[in-house]
């Protein structure tokens, strides 16, 4: 197994070299076992006989950059704030030389150097902020008190900067090109190493040399940056940043760590963690076996968006297009067009590359004028046009239609927003998923592998919901529990937004129907008024219930509950293969608040046990049984996201 960190010695410089990102772990970032190594790498590199100075570099691919920042910043010897003291207190001078995406570790790391070199497809990011964290060991303090409020914006709005920016900042203090940043490393190091231990690199702490324009830029800051109880780590940034600009370093550095410990222990920062992990694993597919994917050079789509096929011809795909309505397919071409004209004037598009693509766009009146293609993506208006896009297909293309169910030897996708879940109807289908997922993914979409995941998510937030009224709790008192803990909006006002017209069908595709409320509130259009409050209590007695006050809590532990259901049968029964997953959906299909995570992240905080208890009590009152999985992981003693990892 290759070393993680190297050591090579040259002219009295001792070249320390990190694991590429291209080589290491994927996605993995300065865990423990590469702190350890780096820092056995440091020790062999500061016992070098006549050592002038410290060239710290990665290899291809950049330095290391994973997507779960917390691993950097873990408690496991050596930490990350230990590896920066030695590096602070190197007797020799210790340059970085930055490449790839410096963030996390890494940007800890390169502020303890003297000097930062970057190439100019170097990338600075600090991520932490949105994931209810902030860039510790060292990370934030040292940044304030090199640029002040300047750095406070970049903490808090996660913008990516390139070199140019960087260097605004102190995160970089100049650009080389590849074939001469080594040279310029060494160069650089030996220079100062002969000018002795007082030679100065750039100043550490720039913005305390004048505290009263740091501390102005800082309000200016906060203010485009407000405070908020959805996300503590805005606040808890800004109380660092009055630190490091109004304290001694170490103590400040201790104001950082208690925030960074506090921060880091919330649900807020797991759930929001958990979600970003969620997202990385779209890049491959679940329960689909690895390897090579054959290239789609050619397809086909019917009723798609200026969007879907625009994204298609700028990968350089052949695209036929058609519309049930011819009318919509003269709008459909229109709006390319106009993109693309938009794009050129923009500067985004050349015109040869904007011609190249019209040239591979080809309009078709019905689905008989498919010509050959490697896929057919297809939204069929209607059971006869599902039936007419079968007995056109092209010889050897592959059938995936989104709106309504596959049959055999087809693919189904489910589309919510920018995620689609996509499945095989049949098993000797599923060795096409990866294709599918490929020009999906050119088309800007998330994929995942579930079927007809959305909608079942859906389906059980809205029965869920029509049981709290019938025990007692007001529709607008389910909406506002839920909006209040951070839902977009309420299954009420949805159900009343979208009209019986659009939610029920949805309900029926899932294998569900509208429960007695909603369908109740349909017909009296709406939830409110004595008319409602009359038929709820008649719906109620024809049940037998004896309504009760429900609280907030109880609500919302109940329609949590509910929610766990359709994800917990799709594990168990290899309709969904990660919980991340079922989350991602449930976020993009009900606005499921991020800093709760999603229904399985939710489920393993309340804990198996806890989460069979109250669904058995529920199914008294009309809910589906809780499915076997829950027993298994009772008895193995796991959660959800050990046992599926």
């Amino acid at each position: 197994m290759a070393r993680r960190v190297s050591v090579q010695r040259r002219d009295g410089v001792a070249l320390v070299t990190l694991e590429g990102a291209a080589a290491g772990p994927k996605d993995c970032g300065f865990d423990p076992a590469l702190r350890r190594a780096l820092d056995a790498a440091l020790t062999e590199a500061f016992a070098t006989p006549g050592l002038q100075a410290i060239v710290l570099r990665a290899g291809p691919g950049g330095w290391p950059c994973g997507i779960d920042p917390a691993e950097d910043y873990s408690p496991e010897q050596p930490t990350l704030a230990a590896l920066c003291t030695r590096l602070l207190q190197a007797t020799v001078p210790v340059v970085a030389v930055l490449s790839g995406t410096i963030s996390g570790g890494a940007l800890a790391l390169s502020q303890a150097a003297g000097l930062r070199l970057a190439l100019a497809t170097t990338r600075f990011h600090c991520p932490e902020a949105g994931l209810n964290l902030l860039p510790a060991a060292g990370g934030t303090v040292r940044l304030l008190r090199r640029a002040g409020g300047a750095a406070l914006e970049v903490l808090l709005s996660g913008r990516v900067l390139d070199p140019a920016q960087a260097m605004t900042l102190g995160l970089c203090d100049a650009v080389a090109s590849e074939g001469t940043i080594e040279t310029a490393a060494l160069t650089e190091a030996l220079r100062v190493a002969a000018l002795g231990p007082e030679a100065p690199f750039s100043p550490r702490e720039g913005a305390l040399s004048n505290p009263g324009a740091a501390l102005d830029a800082l309000a200016a800051a906060r203010a485009r940056h407000p405070a908020r109880a959805d996300l503590p780590a805005i606040a808890r940034i800004a109380e660092v940043a009055e630190a490091a600009l109004l304290l001694p370093l170490s103590a400040a550095l201790d104001v950082e760590a208690v925030a960074y410990d506090d921060l880091s222990r919330s649900e807020t920062a797991a759930a929001l963690r958990h979600l970003a992990r969620a997202r990385a694993a779209t890049q491959t597919l679940a329960a689909v076996p690895a390897g090579a994917v054959a290239p789609v050079a050619r397809v086909a789509l019917w009723n798609p968006s200026v969007a879907q096929a625009g994204a298609l011809l700028r990968r350089g795909l052949s695209v036929q297009i058609g519309t049930t309505a011819p009318e919509a397919l003269a709008q459909l071409l229109t709006g390319i067009a106009r993109a693309q004209e938009q794009a050129v004037a923009a500067g985004q598009l050349d015109p040869a590359r904007r011609a190249a693509d019209w040239a591979r766009l080809d309009p078709v009146a019905t689905p008989e004028a498919f010509g050959a293609t490697d896929l057919v993506i297809a939204k069929p208006a209607s059971i006869a046009e599902r039936d007419r896009l079968r007995q056109a297909l092209p010889a050897g293309a592959v059938l995936a239609l989104s709106g309504t169910a596959p049959g055999p030897g087809e693919l189904g996708i489910d589309r919510s927003q920018r995620l689609a879940a996509i499945w095989a109807a049949t098993p000797e289908r599923r060795a096409d998923l990866p294709r599918l997922a490929a020009v999906l993914r050119a088309g800007g979409m998330r994929v995942i592998h579930a079927r007809a995941l959305g909608l079942r998510v859906e389906a059980a937030w809205l029965g869920a919901a029509d049981r709290c009224v019938l025990a007692g709790a007001a529709p607008q008192a389910v909406d506002a529990a839920l909006t209040r803990w951070g839902f977009a909006e309420g299954p009420f006002a949805r159900a009343a937004r979208l009209g019986a017209e659009r939610s029920f069908p949805r309900l029926i595709a899932a294998g569900g129907e509208p429960g007695p409320v909603l369908a109740t509130l349909a017909v009296l259009g709406g939830g409110t008024g004595e008319a409602a409050e009359t038929a709820l209590a008649a719906l109620r007695a024809e049940a037998g219930i004896v309504p009760r006050p429900l609280s907030e809590t109880e609500i919302l532990a109940r329609i949590l509950a509910e929610l766990a259901l359709p994800g917990l049968t799709a594990l168990e029964t290899g309709e969904a293969f990660r919980p991340g997953d079922i989350d991602l959906m449930a976020g993009v299909e009900l606005g499921f608040p991020a800093p709760h995570g999603g229904p399985m992240f939710q489920a393993d905080r309340i804990g198996a046990l806890a989460l069979r208890k109250r669904l058995r009590a529920l199914t008294a009152e009309g809910a589906p049984p809780p499915p076997a999985l829950l027993d298994a992981l009772i008895r193995d003693g796991q959660t959800l996201a050990e046992r599926f990892t």
